[in-house]
């Protein structure tokens, strides 16, 4: 498998408060919070205001991500849960 031309994501499995590391891998989804101001873009006012550093990071994984790119889940910066290809359609729930 050639990668040298692929896009690699990073995303973190929570912080040390909370921890999604085994909701990520069964369900194959990548989460990506905070989700309680609704659904982008219509929450980037909120978002910006509420946790504005927040803001580039939503965008990037609701509008960046490509199919086909990877992922790689971990958990701080030194352990890696797990590597997968991004795939589907972002949704708010």
């Amino acid at each position: 498998m050639d990668i040298s031309q692929a896009t690699i994501w990073q995303q973190a499995a929570g912080d040390t408060n909370h921890d999604y590391f085994d909701l990520c891998l069964k369900w194959d989804v990548i989460l990506n919070g905070p989700g309680d101001f609704g659904p982008w873009p219509e929450c980037e006012a909120a978002i910006r205001e509420n946790r504005p550093r927040k803001v580039a990071d939503i965008r990037r994984f609701a509008e960046v991500m490509e199919d086909e790119g990877f992922v790689v889940l971990r958990r701080g910066t030194a352990e890696v849960l797990g590597v997968g290809q991004a795939g589907g359609e972002y949704e708010w729930r």
